[in-house]
């Protein structure tokens, strides 16, 4: 996945610029400026141009990029770009090296004999388009970039006028020159399948490249992979490079591989694959080896284990050049602790560095293709879309984490024309993954915000994958305050709200929550809803594990810009409630409780339902169930036997428990927690809320005597 070559000459850094809003310019006009003493702008390189203070900005930018190219001389050399947000055209030294559509992918030239030891001159010239509003815009779009074009978390919303607002163009990736013996290494593919006893894989290692001999050239290439415990496997290949771009395959068999898993279920074994040539520089790549599908009752399988998939739905930033490596540690470091062992990718293609970081720490992907509602019916765009969901597979194919490509959010009917060809052109690349045309509506239950109460949660609604479900949430004050000010809060600007996303209708005529006095009432009403919500689909939900029910996802983790939506992180990294309540009810080993009563009087018997749920394939032998009344317990079940993935169901009618006969009228809390007497260790806790209250005086009034009646 991450690939290090030391023969790196970084473009990074300051560019000039020139904003070309209406796209009249031509090359001719920048080189005019040139000469005369125009006074261009200039920008920070990698960057999304909304972050260097280009507000609103929609249209094309020609940027310049003046470089010297140190030594050595000799040897192809390779101009590469990272990514690009939406169209390129480059030229070098006054050559037209030629153009790109697409926003994630990296892409090259090869500038041996355009390239200067000095005075080189870089222009890019970038377009990210306005889409016409109403015409193209939003349900014929033709430019293929998901939620950075149309998505109702993105600034404006649905808003014709304002929903293609803050722009995600530019050059928002590093570019580089790579340099090399002769030979360019564009791409390497490792595909890795397990022999049926798991004993065994070979490793087909694919390799494209781009010569800049004028005829073949035959060379040994070396290939190096170290087990996740450091041990090598070595491997000499004599390889005929033909000129041109081309490609050849090496094949190395692996005795007794180690397995990589999601963070639930095991370790991430992860092994490092260097290949190396006179020919070329030395490059250096990461891989895991797992198997994933789904069996016939759509249950998925990691490695022949059944997972059960506690997912949540992800679109971390608006702006890719804004998402550092700290900042992507910290939401997948939030993911684990909120028990997540799946992340959807929501409607979009991310950073490489987030792919690895998965890897790393085992949190399994489910990746869209960046289609987001419906788009242009041409041949030409189904072409386009065609060649970048290829591009996708490619780039990120070997990243074990990525276990799901799904390629269309919410078509609709496109999900029959579109959806069936990008479908085939995945299955075309990829035979090792599971590939879904769509996420279609019918498997997106708003059951609590779009029509009907969270109490619908109890049908366990649109499975057996629930890819989206959920509430919107006010964030804290402290965060509402840095995007709104004290008017649009206090005197709420609702337009101003609805800008950023929040759903006046959803909130107060179908999740009925309440405004309360003020904001912070607000607030706590809206946390406090999302939070119940959230725990009421999940618990039903995992109720019904491998029953109509394999995998549910969240929607969704964190704010992509600051707004007001369903997410459990705001934009500044602050937890709302909602979070708690995930994480408590994604719990791998899980205490799921129904209080059939929440009010009681003293003495009385309690009221309730459990489940016990393990998502594991540990098996326990001799676990106990404590119940607290508040921190006493009051009862307990021992020698419970818990299988892997297994669910066992307690009737309230088997647990004798009366509240105890001193407790205070008022709110109490009634805890249960499972100890794995093996280790002696608390492996999950819940907690429900109840009240005591008194029994109520009654005195009838005599009607007769009312009414005069002796």
């Amino acid at each position: 996945m991450t690939e290090q070559n030391k023969n790196i000459i970084s473009l990074n850094g300051n560019w000039q610029f020139i904003k070309d809003a209406e796209e009249k310019l031509v090359l001719n006009d920048i080189n005019k400026k040139l000469d005369s003493d125009f006074n261009f702008a200039e920008m920070e390189i990698p960057q999304n141009w909304q972050l260097a203070g280009l507000d609103n900005f929609n249209g094309a930018i020609w940027f310049l990029k003046h470089f010297d190219l140190p030594e050595p001389k000799d040897g192809i050399k390779i101009l590469k770009f990272f990514g690009v947000d939406y169209f390129a055209d480059v030229w070098l030294n006054g050559n037209y090296l030629g153009n790109h559509e697409g926003y994630f992918q990296p892409f090259y030239f090869n500038i041996t004999h355009t390239v200067q030891t000095t005075d080189n001159l870089l222009i890019v010239k970038v377009t990210s388009p306005l889409e016409l509003p109403g015409i193209v815009w939003p349900n014929r779009k033709k430019l293929i970039k998901g939620i950075f074009n149309h998505h109702d978390c993105r600034p404006g919303g649905w808003d014709l006028k304002h929903g293609q607002d803050k722009n995600t163009g530019g050059i928002w990736n590093d570019v580089a020159i790579e340099i090399g013996a002769g030979i360019f290494i564009d791409h390497v593919k490792i595909d890795t399948k397990l022999n049926q006893g798991k004993d065994k894989t070979d490793v087909k290692i694919i390799v494209k490249y781009e010569s800049s001999f004028n005829s073949s050239l035959t060379d040994f290439v070396d290939l190096n992979i170290a087990s996740p415990f450091g041990e090598e496997l070595q491997n000499k290949n004599l390889v005929d490079f033909k000129p041109g771009k081309n490609k050849f395959e090496l094949v190395i068999e692996i005795l007794q591989p180690e397995l990589w898993w999601s963070w639930d279920l095991g370790s991430q074994k992860l092994y490092q694959l260097k290949i190396s040539s006179t020919l070329f520089a030395e490059k250096h790549f990461t891989f895991g080896i797992r198997e994933v599908h789904l069996d016939e009752q759509n249950v998925f399988h990691l490695n022949g284990e059944k997972l059960f998939l506690r997912g949540t739905n992800l679109i971390p930033t608006q702006w890719l050049s804004e998402l550092t490596t700290e900042k992507i540690k910290f939401i997948i470091d939030l993911m684990k602790e909120a028990n997540i062992n799946i992340v959807r990718v929501h409607a979009h293609i991310n950073r490489a560095e987030f792919y690895d970081e998965c890897d790393k720490q085992g949190i399994l992907v489910w990746q869209d293709f960046p289609l987001q509602w419906t788009y242009d019916e041409s041949k030409e765009f189904a072409a386009n879309a065609v060649s970048q969901i290829k591009d996708m597979v490619n780039q990120y194919y070997n990243h074990p984490s990525i276990c799901f490509w799904c390629c269309h959010n919410e078509p609709g009917e496109q999900i029959n024309s579109l959806d069936s060809l990008l479908y085939k052109a995945v299955q075309s690349e990829d035979q090792t993954r599971i590939i879904r045309k769509a996420s279609n509506y019918e498997e997106h239950p708003y059951d609590g915000w779009y029509w009907g109460n969270k109490e619908h949660f109890a049908a366990a609604p649109m499975g057996p994958l629930v890819t989206e479900f959920g509430a919107q949430a006010v964030p804290q004050i402290q965060s509402l305050q840095k995007f709104l000010s004290e008017d649009e809060i206090y005197k709420p600007d609702w337009l101003k709200w609805k800008y950023h996303n929040f759903q006046y209708e959803q909130t107060f005529n179908i999740a009925g929550i309440e405004p309360g006095n003020n904001v912070n009432e607000f607030i706590e009403n809206s946390q406090n809803y999302q939070a119940e919500l959230i725990q009421t689909a999940v618990d039903f939900y995992r109720r019904k594990k491998f029953n109509g029910i394999n995998g549910i996802f969240q929607f969704m983790f964190i704010d992509c810009w600051s707004s007001i939506s369903w997410s459990v992180i705001d934009y500044y990294g602050n937890k709302k409630k909602g979070f708690d309540s995930l994480k408590n009810a994604y719990q791998p080993i899980y205490v799921s409780v129904r209080m059939r009563q929440k009010k009681y009087f003293l003495d009385s018997k309690l009221n309730f339902d459990l489940w016990i749920i393990n998502d594991l394939i540990e098996s326990f032998q001799n676990i106990s169930l404590q119940i607290f009344f508040d921190e006493t317990v009051i009862h307990q079940i021992d020698y419970i036997k818990l299988a892997a993935n297994d669910i066992q169901f307690i009737d309230w009618g088997k647990l004798k428990i009366k509240i105890p006969y001193e407790t205070e009228i008022g709110e109490h809390q009634i805890k249960f927690e499972l100890i794995d007497n093996a280790v002696g260790k608390i492996i999950s806790v819940n907690s429900s809320r109840m009240e005591i209250v008194s029994k109520v005086a009654i005195e009838f009034v005599n009607v007769d005597v009312m009414e005069g009646k002796e």
